[in-house]
């Protein structure tokens, strides 16, 4: 992976910038490939044949739905079960597929503190109780830390029956062109964009690459800055000093950026040791900075059974 495949990943999001909604790295997917080949300085073609490359080495996944925890009055938590091995975190993995409310979890090392984080939708405090009950239950030589709230930003639209329908067309078919969608929703093209457009900008679904066994060979870089430092010119900087620097949105990292204090944060490559510690050197010159944590993605898996089950229900018979 080099510096063009790393911009091919940034403008993925048509801001540039990476946002993580439980856990998800979020994509736009109305951005096409040409504006990613003018972002970019290269060819379409150039960039079609990187994205095969990278879809083909298993760094790129095939794309997925997710459907926002706060369509079905949910709200998302965060818990954590520290693991010390491939072979624990597998055990972990395996009994997630039976947890009711979990909906992703991701293997992470973090500054030598490996575990797995375990996103679980919970529809009010009974449910959160009941469901990390469960996770304690299929966990018990484990000391499951949390939960913790993880915040995500709620959906601002009100689904109709024929947003439903096109949110479940847009479950099976994540890479399907509006064309497509409108013929499973039996409607006209113009209807179909105009509600898709609807959906993305409510924020009711997003879009991601589905997790592979091998997570993207990122690592998170999060500054703690000196107290009145300034987060954006530290932002800035961060930028400016390291050669692939992909911005994480102050909205991307579960906390309510209206509620809490502005945070620093980024994805560098993290393939090449040295080069990563090149990159965490030039972050800590930067004055206002003082510490940088890292965290690496290992493997992820998402649990759809929870939000597809409810999307089923609000479906007319005929279609579930």
């Amino acid at each position: 992976m080099d510096a063009v495949d790393f911009a091919i990943y940034r403008h993925l999001s048509r801001d540039g910038l990476s946002r993580f909604w439980a856990s998800r790295r979020v994509v736009d997917p109305r951005v096409s490939v040409r504006e990613i080949a003018e972002a970019v300085g290269r060819s379409e073609a150039g960039v079609r044949g990187r994205m095969r490359a990278l879809r083909d080495a298993g760094l790129l996944g095939a794309t997925e739905v997710t459907l926002n925890p706060s369509l079905f009055g949910a709200s998302t938590l965060v818990a954590e079960i520290p693991v010390e091995s491939p072979l624990e975190s597998e055990e972990v993995f395996r009994d997630l597929a039976v947890a009711d409310g979990v909906v992703f979890a991701r293997d992470v090392l973090d500054e030598q503190d490996r575990k797995v984080q375990v996103y679980v939708a919970s529809e009010d405090s009974a449910a959160a109780t009941r469901r990390v009950a469960l996770l304690r239950r299929l966990n018990p030589g484990r000391a499951v830390r949390g939960p913790s709230p993880y915040w995500i930003p709620v959906a601002t639209r009100d689904p109709t029956e024929l947003d439903w329908r096109l949110l479940a067309a847009c479950r099976r078919h994540p890479d399907a062109t509006v064309a497509r969608l409108a013929s499973e929703c039996r409607v006209s093209v113009k209807t179909a964009a105009r509600r898709f457009d609807l959906l993305v900008d409510s924020r009711a679904c997003w879009w991601g690459s589905a997790p592979e066994v091998t997570e993207w060979p990122f690592a998170l870089l999060r500054l703690s800055l000196e107290e009145n430092a300034d987060a954006v010119e530290v932002a800035s900087q961060a930028a400016a000093r390291c050669d692939s620097w992909l911005p994480v949105a102050a909205d991307g990292l579960g906390t309510d950026p209206e509620s809490t204090p502005s945070t620093v944060a980024g994805l560098v490559p993290a393939s090449a040791p040295a080069a990563l510690e090149h990159s965490v050197r030039n972050v800590l010159e930067i004055d206002g900075v003082a510490d940088v944590r890292r965290t690496f993605g290992l493997r992820s898996a998402s649990f759809p059974g929870w939000s597809d089950a409810l999307l089923a229900r609000r479906l007319p018979a005929r279609l579930r």
